[in-house]
């Protein structure tokens, strides 16, 4: 059914991804290699095995000595040490002997009783015998064992998506299988007699559906596994059809059908299968979204332009798809810029404008200057914005230099 507000009311941008996010659970977790885990959500805290480093080692390459054995060294008057070894990286070194010098290398096991490297660039060598020229203090160029991470330590924590560096980090932690959040399952249809899909040559009167690959990628990138279902038609009955093989999946999102047009079915076909609790937004671009659920998936009916399309699925279906995998930020963290010029806006409609940033001049925050036409379906300014300005609803004028947050598309 379609509640009353949904079908009255013009509900705020937050007051919708509140009302949204409420419904939506996290998924059973799973266990992925290493291999698998760049952008996935971790679903449990990592700890180290070891500590990090492992043994004490060398910073630099050069010697291992005894502080107390070259307190006196200078250029003018160095002290003369026997070359009694070497340490080198992979390998256990003999004892150090009071009154010798060990060669040393990057990384390499300190010898045991050496407490101090002297770095090559400040001794000279005269044979079997090193020439220390600087009084190294105690613990020089020494990476003590367990200076970095004790064992035991929780290093990476459950919520935080995984980097390349945290892959790395996980590794060294000595894990090799990480428990991260399921992938959502995200049902993806368009609808409209005019569409054909990409890579057929459109007729008259007819459009690429451009959408649908588009959001497919944004899925992927948010860490859904998307499925798309096709090209509804514009009849009952099609709509019907897809909104059905869609119910099983955990996320269905649609585009296009959900305004008020005579053949728009999405939203009437949507009720009768489902709760309805938005439908319009004050908001623009995407003021007509619709959101709810269809038997056991969250549901989300994006506007058909391409530009409303992608900023509507960035406010809602992205993060539902995040908070699914468990993660700890569900929206991308906003900038501060200044606009570059004076910009308008409809008034009482929140207003997400493409802009293109530029570095200032002074130093200061970055300046954002329009990307271009701002219609909903201009497609060229959504390619060429680095970001979305944020405007509230009440103002109607935002003058050039006006401090106002930004959201990062790049």
């Amino acid at each position: 059914m379609l509640t009353h507000a949904a079908a009255t009311e013009l509900e705020s941008v937050a007051g919708a991804q509140r009302r949204l996010l409420e419904q939506v659970g996290v998924l059973p977790p799973e266990t992925i290699g290493l291999d698998a885990a760049l952008g996935r959500i971790l679903a449990e805290a990592i700890s180290s095995q070891t500590d990090l480093p492992g043994f004490d080692n060398s910073a630099m390459d050069g010697y291992a000595v005894r502080a107390a054995d070259i307190t006196h060294a200078s250029a003018g008057d160095p002290v003369r040490l026997p070359v009694a070894g070497e340490s080198r990286a992979g390998a256990l070194p003999g004892a150090h002997v009071a009154g010798t010098a060990m060669r040393i290398m990057t990384g390499a096991p300190m010898p045991g009783g050496a407490d101090t490297v002297v770095r090559q660039e400040d001794t000279s060598r005269d044979g079997a015998t090193v020439l220390i020229e600087v009084a190294t203090p105690l613990g020089t160029s020494v990476r003590p064992r367990a200076a970095d991470i004790r064992a035991g330590d929780t290093v990476l924590e459950p919520g935080q998506q995984m980097s390349s560096i945290d892959i790395g980090v996980a590794a060294a932690l000595g894990h090799d299988r990480l428990l991260v959040g399921g992938r959502p399952r995200v049902a993806l249809l368009a609808t409209g007699d005019e569409l054909v899909p990409a890579g057929t040559p459109p007729g008259p009167a007819q459009l690429v559906d451009s959408n649908s690959p588009m959001l497919t990628a944004a899925v992927l990138e948010a860490g859904g596994a998307p499925t798309f279902l096709g090209i509804a038609q514009d009849s009952k009955e099609s709509v019907r059809a897809l909104l059905e093989a869609a119910s099983s999946s955990d996320l269905v999102v649609s585009s296009a059908g959900v305004s008020v047009g005579d053949h728009d079915w999405v939203r009437e076909v949507a009720a009768e299968l489902g709760t309805m609790s938005t439908w319009r937004v004050a908001m623009r671009p995407g003021k007509p979204v619709l959101i709810g659920t269809l038997r056991d998936a969250i549901f989300i009916g994006l506007p058909g332009n391409p530009v409303s399309s992608s900023v509507t699925f960035e406010l809602f279906a992205r993060p539902v798809i995040r908070k699914m995998q468990g993660a700890h930020e569900l929206h991308r963290r906003r900038l501060l810029v200044r606009t570059g010029e004076q910009l308008s806006k409809p008034a009482g409609l929140e207003t997400y404008s493409r802009a293109v940033l530029r570095a200032s001049e002074d130093g200061g925050l970055p300046r954002a200057h329009s990307a271009g036409d701002q219609g909903s379906s201009m497609m060229h300014s959504l390619t060429r914005a680095d970001c979305l300005l944020v405007f509230p609803a009440d103002l109607e004028v935002i003058a050039a230099g006006t401090i106002v947050e930004a959201i990062p598309l790049r």
